[in-house]
């Protein structure tokens, strides 16, 4: 209420009164606009969204997503439990604000009161009638309010279809096998990774050797040199061992007899040949790296540098004429090599195979070790409850489960499996990008 009006009066105020206290209310009044304008423009500067944190979150969250679901699925192939694969197709955050800024209930003019006469006829006393509340702005839940909601919506498919399982149990090929070591992936750690068994011809006398732990460390055992599947390993590194591509375009025929036009033609086909090949400059590259150990592997099995080499001339479509087997082959000097590769599945099996052997830790059992990437040479690296700093973290059964953040041929694993199941699929079986959609 107003210091200037009493509370009640005795006597009606003058006309020069009135106007004094309308006009300072019509004033009032005029200003109340301009308020609420700049309410409103500084409102709506301060609730704008910005989309650059939404989408760093989200990409974040999805990457988290993805590694936790390959580390969930290698925990649960080292307990032989199935394999279980998931993608979030689509991801629709939403963010809803809705501010409403309105006038408070206010008295026009001062708070007066009404006069009116006694019920006595003539008399000169007056009885004031008062009603006023006691204030002149009365603010309520309308005045300004403001609500916020917030969302992220995404859809989860699984993958257990016939199109997914048909590429990711097809065995890898040399086109798949070169993708991965022209981005820079060490050949060594791709060995070991999709190569499965390897035979070695010589001399009308083979050997077979399967790396399968526990069961089978991978040397054979009627060999009198006692060649081991790491062994191996070791060898086709230091040789230089890659992959080489041809791409061969063929025209599209068209042109009728006797050399005249036809006036139609076809589209080209495109052919892409690989092979197995030594490259001298990956083999002396491979041998420093290994330093000690490929001298004692070299002088052990007399190790030479082999045929073909890359670059060498080779006729790709004389060799697709004749029957193409299922295995990787290629020769060394007197020794015929046999590779049968892995499929996407069964790497998730082998480095559950692995990740058991560390639970249980088999020191009797040899891991792979990495001869050409000494900063962390283990193939695989996974711990369970009790390390501060994971990369990635799960949980199973029986317990937690860690990727130390040092760990890097680790990382570096997993990096290789998103890349790797997204190959050996279907787009439409596996989005390993999710679509983004940001809704105002």
């Amino acid at each position: 209420m107003s210091a200037d009006w009493p509370s009640v009066l005795t006597v009606a105020p003058s006309h020069a009164e009135m106007r004094q206290y309308t006009d300072r209310w019509g004033m009032g009044l005029r200003s109340l606009p301009i308020v609420a304008l700049v309410s409103c423009v500084a409102g709506a500067c301060a609730l704008v969204d910005p989309v650059d944190t939404r989408y760093d979150n989200i990409g974040r969250s999805l990457a988290t997503a993805r590694n936790e679901a390959i580390f969930l699925n290698l925990v649960r192939a080292s307990h032989d439990y199935p394999l279980s694969f998931t993608t979030i197709s689509q991801v629709t955050p939403s963010m809803t604000n809705t501010s409403s800024l309105g006038l408070p209930n206010f008295l026009l003019g001062p708070p007066i009161s009404f006069i009116k006469p006694t019920a006595a006829a003539g008399s000169t006393a007056f009885t004031p009638s008062v009603f006023s509340p006691g204030r002149d702005v009365i603010f309520g839940n309308t005045t300004a309010s403001d609500t916020t909601a917030v969302s992220s919506n995404f859809n989860v498919a699984t993958q257990e279809t016939s199109a997914f399982y048909e590429g990711f149990l097809r065995p890898i090929d040399l086109q798949v096998l070169d993708y991965f070591i022209r981005q820079g992936y060490p050949r060594e750690l791709l060995y070991w990774l999709f190569a499965d068994t390897v035979e070695l011809k010589i001399r009308g006398r083979t050997l077979g050797m399967r790396y399968d732990p526990p069961r089978d460390t991978g040397c054979d055992q009627t060999d009198p040199r006692h060649l081991c599947f790491a062994d191996f390993i070791v060898i086709a590194t230091a040789a230089g061992l890659t992959v080489e591509e041809q791409t061969l375009q063929t025209s599209g025929g068209g042109g009728s007899k006797g050399g005249g036009s036809s006036g139609g033609s076809s589209k080209g086909q495109t052919t892409i040949f690989a092979r197995f090949c030594f490259d001298p400059v990956l083999a002396r590259r491979a041998q420093h790296e290994m330093a000690e150990r490929w001298d004692a592997v070299k002088k052990a099995f007399n190790v030479t540098l082999a045929d073909p080499k890359c670059g060498s001339h080779w006729d790709p479509v004389k060799d697709a004429k004749k029957p193409q087997p299922d295995t990787l082959n290629f020769s060394v000097g007197p020794y015929e090599f046999k590779i049968t590769p892995r499929s996407a599945y069964g790497v998730f099996e082998f480095l559950g195979a692995l990740i058991k052997l560390q639970r249980k830790e088999a020191a009797d059992f040899p891991l792979p070790q990495l001869a050409t990437i000494p900063d962390d040479p283990l193939l695989i690296t996974v711990a369970q409850s009790g390390t501060p700093q994971c990369f990635v973290h799960t949980w199973f059964y029986d317990g937690d489960y860690c990727v130390p953040e040092d760990a890097t041929t680790t990382k570096r694993i997993f990096s290789l499996l998103a890349q790797l199941i997204a190959i050996q699929t279907a787009a439409s079986d596996l989005s390993i990008t999710p679509i983004v959609r940001v809704i105002q």
